[in-house]
């Protein structure tokens, strides 16, 4: 993995990014609905796209659906049809009660889209090769027509300004407010709002196609040079801090494993796996739990930890608890009280 970046934009991309070794199928799982904190911060942005856009009697289109939860939920919600592609989703194929239709595949291009009326693509566009042709060929294929759009990735300036748990080899592209903004205004959308979202973590930006004579759907000021700067200082300092954070999570395990804490991670998504990768690397750690049951059982890449579900916990007592994701703090600690765990919460 090797982090280049642009001087005026403040992109940052892995130009060392090989496709032909990355491999998306039904056995991976991304979804992170089974946290009650992520499921109440996609219905309150359901309830927003759907009021704000108008989508009753309309078609989304959802580029990277994961398991499903996300569009159906929003064509309950608002009444439309949805059309999702993933080639990890792992549900029942072709349409359901919820007026969306489901393929396990990676979305077409060209021709072979729906016409859609709204896309939206959350945590996927960040692993695209090569997003600025998707969003021309997005483009292109409004053919005319009014239509949103609605792109969710990790924002680039909170992980280059933190540990960077979410720096990760599937991330090709790591945009910060004027770099979203840059790569889709370049190919032919306007941007409507943009902004930060799930502590600071998300980075959003809805936008629109054929609808200049309409007014800006927000007037919320648009990214400029202070944010460029801020971008460009997280990089400068990045690698310094990234190692250094590695170094001492190695020594603050070591410290809790002398101390007879039987320390835990909680969390087996990218970052824990990132985490466990390189704070880790010798399975100190006593247990490795998560929300998700499909991770129940199954062993994460590199480091091999087991996953277990919370409920092991109990068994096995630890007087620490660590995390990697802030936003889950106060779930994890009501999970914990009702499990009768008494442990520090460690925010890595």
């Amino acid at each position: 993995m090797v982090l280049a970046y642009c001087p005026l934009c403040a992109y940052v991309r892995n130009v060392a990014f090989d496709p032909a070794i990355m491999i998306y199928d039904t056995t991976m799982d991304t979804n992170l609905h089974h946290s009650p904190a992520f499921q109440a911060f996609s219905a309150e942005l359901v309830t927003h796209l759907a009021d704000r856009y108008q989508l009753g009697g309309k078609l989304v289109l959802d580029i990277g659906c994961g398991q499903g939860d996300f569009l159906r939920e929003l064509c309950h919600t608002a009444g439309c049809s949805g059309v999702g592609y993933d080639a990890m989703y792992a549900g029942p194929l072709g349409p359901d009660g919820s007026g969306a239709t489901f393929y396990s595949d990676p979305a077409p291009r060209g021709d072979d889209l729906p016409d859609f009326d709204m896309v939206t693509s959350r945590h996927w566009f960040e692993h695209v090769d090569d997003p600025f042709d998707l969003l021309v060929d997005l483009h292109d294929r409004a053919d005319g027509r009014p239509a949103s759009g609605y792109l969710e990735v990790p924002d680039a300036c909170y992980d280059l300004s933190t540990a960077g748990w979410e720096v990760i080899y599937p991330h090709v592209s790591y945009f910060d407010a004027h770099s979203l903004c840059r790569i889709v205004e370049r190919a032919g959308w306007r941007v409507e709002d943009t902004g930060t979202l799930f502590s600071g973590m998300f980075r959003f930006i809805e936008v629109s196609v054929n609808r200049d004579a309409e007014p800006r759907t927000s007037s919320t000021p648009l990214p400029g040079r202070a944010d460029v700067d801020r971008q460009l200082a997280a990089i400068q300092s990045f690698a310094q801090r990234h190692h250094a954070e590695r170094l001492a999570w190695r020594d603050r395990i070591d410290a809790l494993v002398a101390d007879g804490a039987s320390p835990v991670l909680w969390g087996a998504g990218s970052r824990g796996v990132q985490f466990l990768t390189l704070a880790d690397p010798h399975r100190q750690l006593a247990a490795v739990v998560d929300l998700n049951p499909r991770k129940w059982g199954r062993f994460l890449p590199v480091t091999a930890h087991r996953v277990e579900a919370p409920d092991r916990l109990v068994e096995l007592a630890p007087r620490a608890v660590i995390i990697t994701n802030p936003a889950y703090r106060g779930e994890i600690a009501a999970h914990l009280e009702r499990l009768g765990v008494e442990a520090d919460l460690l925010v890595a």
